[in-house]
């Protein structure tokens, strides 16, 4: 059987904006990252921006092309994306965390958003890729995607401030390095619990929260980890989360009481708003003692007809 060709090359059908957008978005991110490390002399992110831009430029050039003199296989878009993804996955953790675009400029940017439109590239041929960003989208609802969010965001703080630390050997790295271990290594043990008590998850989310008000103090002091843009934003993004997450928490714990009519839900029956997930915290009134939080586990996992009863 001969190889099918590429985005339909020899047909005369023009090309989906939604094949012809990621790549674009991928070439123009690539040569502003490729500009901002020729301007600071960085081999690395001279060679990101070099490979990026000539592979996505070619996915570009043969997306727009409508009729193609000799079509590639088929592989040759899935197997370009997924090296694209990968190859800036590693860049993204090189030059965003060590350097030399750890602060604010155009070179960090590009990269993130370079790592994102590869992203989006691969989604259309990666059936795994494809299952886990949905998977994620779907787990990232309730008391528990504010746990899931905040684990990654402690383990952005953690990678950052170790990254400083190994550079600086400052003892305010080091304070940022503890808080973000401890809140990944919490929140990570609390993602893998059966269930928790309302009173145990007030518990726990206050903790959360004082834990990262006084990881605030951090911000404030002018060293390595805090010149960095992930570092900084890491930090004030699990604050908000842990904000979130208490709030979330007390206030379920504050409307789950009362005897007034029509305040109750009889056992079985749909829920609303953030009692809705099966990943709350908060009590509901067919479950005293709270929502619980459920294990990462498959066997906890809310299945499709459970998220098509819910947009109905």
């Amino acid at each position: 059987m001969d190889a099918a060709p590429l985005f339909g090359g020899g047909g005369g059908a023009a090309p989906a904006s939604s094949d012809v957008g990621p790549a674009a978005a991928l070439v123009l991110a690539s040569t502003f990252e490729l500009v901002a490390a020729a301007s600071l002399s960085s081999t690395a992110g001279i060679a990101a921006g070099a490979v990026s831009a000539a592979l996505s430029g070619l996915l570009l050039a043969l997306t727009l092309a409508v009729k193609l003199p000799t079509p590639l296989p088929a592989t040759f878009a899935p197997n370009a994306t997924r090296f694209l993804l990968a190859w800036w996955s590693l860049a993204c953790l090189g030059l965003t965390f060590t350097g030399p675009f750890t602060t604010l400029g155009n070179g960090h940017l590009s990269t993130w958003g370079a790592l994102f439109a590869s992203v989006a590239a691969a989604l259309p041929y990666s059936g795994h890729l494809a299952r886990a960003v949905d998977r994620f989208v779907r787990l990232a609802k309730g008391d528990f995607g504010l746990l899931l969010l905040l684990c990654i965001g402690s383990a952005v703080v953690a990678l950052q401030a170790f990254c400083s630390y190994v550079h600086s050997r400052s003892g305010v790295d080091a304070w940022a390095l503890a808080v973000g271990l401890v809140s990944a290594a919490g929140c990570g043990g609390l993602l893998s619990q059966p269930g928790l008590a309302a009173q145990q998850a007030r518990i726990v989310s206050l903790a959360t929260a004082g834990w990262w008000t006084q990881g605030l103090v951090i911000t404030f002091l002018p060293h390595d980890f805090t010149r960095t843009v992930n570092g900084f934003l890491a930090v004030w993004t699990c604050i908000l989360l842990s904000l979130v997450l208490l709030n979330s928490t007390a206030g379920g714990a504050g409307g789950g009481g009362g005897g007034g009519g029509g305040g109750g839900l009889a056992p079985g029956q749909p829920r609303g708003d953030l009692a809705h997930t099966p990943y709350s915290l908060a009590p509901t009134a067919d479950n005293a003692t709270g929502g619980g939080l459920p294990s990462f586990g498959a066997a906890h996992e809310p299945t499709d007809a459970y998220y098509a009863a819910g947009e109905e």
